[in-house]
C-alpha cells in the first residue's frame, strides 16, 4: 500500500490559461453586450408607449371633433324632419 502523499501539484501549460483568460474575456464582453442590448431595448420600448399615447390622444381628438360634427348634422336633420312633420299635420 503506498502512503498518501501530501503534496498538491498542479501543472497548468500556458495555453490553458490564454484560453482560460479568453473565456472570461469573452463572457464578461458578451455580458456587458447583453445587457446593454436590453437597456436599449428597453428605451425603445418605452419611446413607443409615449409615441403610441400621443398618437391614441390624437386620435381621440381628431374622433371627438368629427363626433360633435356628426351630431350637429344630426340635429339639425331632426330639426328638418320634425319641422316638416309639424308643418304637414297643421
Amino acid at each position: 500500500m503506498k502512503p498518501l502523499n501530501d503534496e498538491l501539484q498542479i501543472h497548468i501549460s500556458v495555453k490553458w490559461i490564454v484560453q482560460l483568460v479568453f473565456f472570461v474575456f469573452a463572457i464578461t464582453g458578451a455580458w456587458y453586450t447583453l445587457r446593454e442590448n436590453i437597456t436599449n431595448n428597453k428605451n425603445e420600448i418605452e419611446h413607443i408607449k409615449k409615441t403610441f399615447i400621443e398618437y391614441e390622444n390624437h386620435i381621440d381628438e381628431r374622433v371627438g371633433r368629427l363626433e360633435k360634427y356628426k351630431e350637429q348634422e344630426l340635429e339639425e336633420v331632426n330639426k328638418s324632419l320634425l319641422s316638416k312633420v309639424l308643418g304637414n299635420n297643421d
